[in-house]
């Protein structure tokens, strides 16, 4: 089952990884192809080639490792002229044209043809892109000059697998307007957006939004505490604890409440009207502490024992620095504290929302079969909680609002939900540059991350896929039109340098810094990766 669990997560995680980056890399595509920049090749994945073909001028790959992509565009990274250098050249010629530049002599395609001496050439030609304007000029072997005009899309063959179609000056993403190159970089994060557009679009079509003017219950998870205690889907809540509700906005207000310690004694007393008819029952609900990765037994007592336990990171915990199932806290010291006793939830509850609001390493002391026994465990602040929409602590029921088709907000809701979803980005990358904030690289996921996080989603059905997968294209997107070297954002950067100075930047130099953010992005990928085994795969 765990094994079949993985592959459908495995199939999900290429399936959803793939789309992005398709997504991404054709809008670079599109908008250099309508630029009329010449594109040699168009990757998905990086790595080894599992599959190509060419069609047109552009070969179209599927690569082994299925992270990443990219377009290949002439003139993009420093120009190469595959004549530099050379002295002798053979040459393919239909009716009197160059269609091949031959400039491996030993090819074994090309042995039957001369080897000409080469006199001068110019295979770029100008802006106009004059016709006939190519040519080369080389020596028979009689010694005669011979001039031939060369096609604009003449292959040259350099080597068994270097072969690619010639640049002309109009061909090159250099050589370009500001405008055409800015929109062939800022297509790809673009596209990314667009895609998360219109899946939150198709959310909101099929989904609908929550009714939140309405107490009624749409859904009561399976096996939930909620579920136990007799509450069904269509059940309208009236009371919560006797306060009454008239909206859910209500039911989350007063379940706010308890959460931070107030009036809760363990057990939630809800009245709900079903068919008409008044009825009263008795919630254990979940308890969690989300500050330090813990949820309380749902068993409606006020007592603290422990019925998951998930770090947070910062480091990996060993089995023997576990927090476990059964577990009874009894008492909790913050870095900046004094021991503080926990006779019950209340007091934890509390704890968590006032006394400890900082985060970092909390000693706890737990009765573990009789024994006290005391753990270090992190946790986050609150701040960095609210700025990722978690509050420090919650009592959950496991229901969820009706559901409807609302038009009006089909039109504009999925623009604000890409919107939020770059807003979560802008707030976290603060988290992670603010001075002494309990988020740091550690707590980044990657590849990794993303794949035991798309095989736990994957279980949820195809709408929870289908967020995630919006949420992900909105990362990608954002994240690369940040001005960061080696990133699209990076170019976009030196495009407005050129626009504002009128110059273009040197592009040896330009490529240089492009490189060394490469290298530190791949240092960071390892670093997170390496992170991301210890946090996800260690001991499973």
């Amino acid at each position: 089952m765990i094994v079949l669990q993985y592959l459908l997560g495995f199939i999900a995680f290429v399936f959803i990884l793939g789309l992005i980056v398709l997504v991404h890399e054709a809008g670079h595509f599109i908008f250099a192809r309508r630029a009329g920049i010449l594109c040699y090749e168009f990757a998905i994945g990086m790595g080894p080639v599992i599959w190509q073909k060419k069609k047109g001028e552009t070969v179209y790959s599927i690569r082994a490792i299925p992270i990443g992509g990219f377009v290949s565009m002439s003139g993009e990274e420093v120009e190469a002229n595959p004549l530099r250098g050379k002295t002798e050249i053979k040459l393919v010629l239909e009716n009197d044209r160059v269609t091949h530049l031959v400039t491996d002599l030993t090819h074994p395609d090309y042995q039957h043809l001369p080897t000409l001496t080469i006199v001068s050439y110019d295979i770029v030609g100008t802006k106009e892109a004059l016709e006939n304007e190519l040519y080369i000029v080389v020596k028979n072997e009689l010694g005669e000059e011979v001039k031939y005009t060369v096609n604009r899309d003449c292959i040259a063959v350099m080597g068994k697998k270097q072969i690619a179609q010639i640049a002309p000056y109009n061909r090159t993403f250099t050589h370009k307007s500001i405008g055409q190159r800015f929109m062939a970089i800022f297509a790809g994060p673009m596209m990314n957006f667009l895609l998360a557009i219109l899946l939150f679009f198709l959310i909101g079509f099929f989904v609908g939004y929550p009714n939140m003017k309405s107490t009624m219950i749409e859904q009561v998870e399976d096996k939930t505490p909620a579920y136990e205690a007799g509450l069904r889907d269509g059940d309208q809540i009236i009371t919560i604890n006797g306060h009454p509700v008239s909206k859910w906005d209500d039911i989350s207000a007063e379940l706010a409440k308890l959460a931070k310690g107030m009036g809760f004694t363990g057990p939630v007393k809800v009245d709900y009207k079903r068919d008409g008819v008044n009825m009263e029952t008795t919630v254990h609900p979940y308890v969690i502490i989300h500050m330090i990765g813990i949820t309380l037994k749902p068993d409606g007592s006020n007592s603290t024992v422990i019925e998951t336990f998930t770090p947070m990171g910062k480091r990996t915990l060993k089995e023997d620095e576990l927090l476990l199932k059964g577990d009874q806290i009894t008492r909790i010291k913050s870095e900046k504290g004094e021991y503080v006793t926990i006779n019950n939830r209340s007091d934890l509850l509390s704890y968590f929302n006032n006394t400890a609001p900082e985060g970092g390493d909390y000693k706890i002391e737990v009765l573990r079969d009789g024994e006290l026994k005391e753990f270090t465990i992190f946790g986050h602040s609150k701040e960095v909680l609210e700025s990722q929409g978690y509050t420090a602590t919650k009592v959950q029921l496991m229901i969820s609002p009706e559901y409807r088709f609302d038009i009006v907000q089909l039109l504009y809701r999925p623009f604000v939900d890409t919107g939020d979803a770059c807003l979560l980005i802008f707030r976290t990358l603060g988290q992670l540059f603010k001075r002494n904030s309990t988020v740091g690289l550690s707590d980044l996921s990657g590849p990794v991350g993303i794949f035991v996080a798309t095989s736990s989603i994957a279980q949820g059905g195809i709408i929870p896929l289908l967020n995630w997968t919006a949420i992900l294209s909105v990362n990608i997107g954002f994240l690369n039109i940040l001005p960061l070297p080696a990133l699209d954002g990076g170019r976009l950067a030196f495009l407005g340098y050129e626009a504002v100075t009128k110059k273009k930047p040197n592009t040896k130099v330009e490529n240089i810094i492009h490189l060394i953010g490469f290298f530190l992005f791949m240092a960071l990928f390892v670093f997170v990766t390496f992170n991301d085994v210890l946090r996800n795969c260690i001991g499973m």
